[in-house]
């Protein structure tokens, strides 16, 4: 697709995010969530659990800062950013517009492709917002225990910025469910049900059979291996690694929605 071509396309598609309500409420859920999740990791840093769980690690290393600042932004904001993707698409189904759209370009694959871009460039704008609360909230919550607010912290910046990206892929995971799913509420509850539900027990599961090589290359965990350059406690894939494999599953449900799309009647 040339850039002339892309252009308009891409900025259509702007235009429709912008036209909703849909974009802020998820983005206002976004940052209310990574806020409080930020306060949690700030307020409950290196206190002991209890039952026999080891001590999180304290505001004084450079683990617990990246938790607080930039780890509490990933959990709190990926859902939303996967949902603006998923309704991304299957808005132009559940309103019936999705016909003017590919009769204004015929050719599927550059509506989906302009709709990658979109949402690419609206995730990190969800990830920057987000990720400027859980710093207000976080340093907050460190400040008022007498902590230093750790703005120097090992890999802190690196590691936010690796966040935010993390957040826009997951966009172009949601614009991917939604070129294969159509119905919005179906693509919708899948993806959350599958993320929050058969992730983690599947993780579980193949690391109780010994399987932990494959654990790894599952998107969440992959998504960690994005932000945990280095990391010495979990076995993860590289951090350039985790973020191909975490491209590689937007593109892959895209290119298969491209596919069906191809061969669907949208009237």
């Amino acid at each position: 697709m040339s850039t002339t071509s892309a252009a308009p396309l891409v900025r259509a598609e702007f235009k429709k995010i912008s036209s909703t309500r849909l974009w802020w409420g998820l983005l206002v859920g976004a940052v209310v969530f990574s806020m409080i999740q930020a306060a949690v990791n700030a307020a409950f840093a290196g206190m002991d659990p209890g039952a026999g769980q080891p001590a999180t690690p304290g505001l004084d290393t450079p683990e617990a800062i990246r938790s607080v600042y930039a780890m509490s932004m990933f959990s709190g904001t990926y859902i939303f950013a996967l949902i603006l993707g998923i309704t991304g698409m299957t808005g132009e189904y559940r309103y019936q517009t999705i016909t003017s759209t590919f009769l204004v370009s015929p050719r599927r694959s550059r509506v989906v492709v302009a709709k990658m871009l979109a949402h690419l460039v609206m995730g990190a704008f969800f990830g920057v917002v987000a990720l400027a609360g859980t710093v207000l909230a976080g340093a907050v919550v460190i400040g008022v225990r007498g902590a230093d607010l750790g703005f120097g912290a090992e890999r802190l910046w690196p590691t936010m910025g690796l966040a935010v990206l993390a957040v826009a892929i997951w966009t172009l995971v949601g614009i991917g469910i939604g070129t294969l799913i159509r119905n919005q509420i179906v693509a919708i509850l899948l993806a959350v049900f599958v993320t929050f539900l058969i992730e983690p027990i599947l993780t579980f599961a193949l690391a109780a059979i010994d399987l932990d090589w494959l654990v790894k290359w599952l998107p969440t965990n992959a998504s960690s291996a994005l932000m945990a350059p280095g990391n010495t406690l979990l076995d993860y894939l590289d951090w350039w690694v985790g973020g191909l494999v975490l491209l590689g599953y937007g593109l892959l449900l895209a290119g298969l929605g491209i596919a069906l799309s191809v061969r669907r009647d949208v009237s």
